[in-house]
C-alpha cells in the first residue's frame, strides 16, 4: 500500500512508513493520517529506496520522517539505514525504528545510538 499525499493539505508533513506487516502498516498509517500527516506506506526496504529515489528526482514529496521496521523481506531495515547514512541527500533524515527485535547489540549493529522502550 502506498498512499499519495493529499494535495489539499499544504504544509502537511510526510511520513514514509516501512513495515512488512500489512496490519501494522494500516493501523499506524491511519493513526498518523488522523494526526494530519501524509503517509506513504511500503512493505520492504527496497520500496523505501525506490520511494526516496522518486523524492530525490522530484516525482514524490521528500519524507520528513522514516518509520522503519528492521526485519523485512527483500532488504532489511538495517541495510536501508546503512545505505541512507552513506548518502548526502538522506544522511540526516530522521528515522524512527519500530521493531520486535530485542537485541542488546543493536546500537553496535546499526552504528548509531538506539533507545529501547521496554514492553
Amino acid at each position: 500500500m502506498a498512499s499519495i499525499p493529499n494535495a489539499d493539505r499544504v504544509g502537511a508533513r510526510t511520513v514514509l512508513l516501512a513495515d512488512d506487516d500489512e496490519d501494522f502498516r494500516l493501523v499506524l498509517a491511519e493513526a498518523l493520517e488522523e494526526d494530519g500527516y501524509d503517509v506513504v506506506a511500503v512493505p520492504n526496504g527496497a520500496a523505501v529506496l525506490a520511494m526516496l529515489e522518486d523524492a530525490a528526482k522530484g516525482r514524490a514529496p521528500p519524507p520528513d520522517l522514516l518509520v522503519l521496521d528492521l526485519l523485512m523481506p527483500k532488504m532489511s531495515g538495517i541495510e536501508v539505514l546503512q545505505r541512507l547514512r552513506k548518502t548526502t541527500r538522506w544522511a540526516s533524515l530522521p528515522v524512527l525504528i519500530v521493531t520486535g527485535v530485542n537485541d542488546p547489540m543493536l546500537s553496535v549493529r546499526l552504528d548509531t545510538p538506539v533507545a529501547f522502550k521496554p514492553d
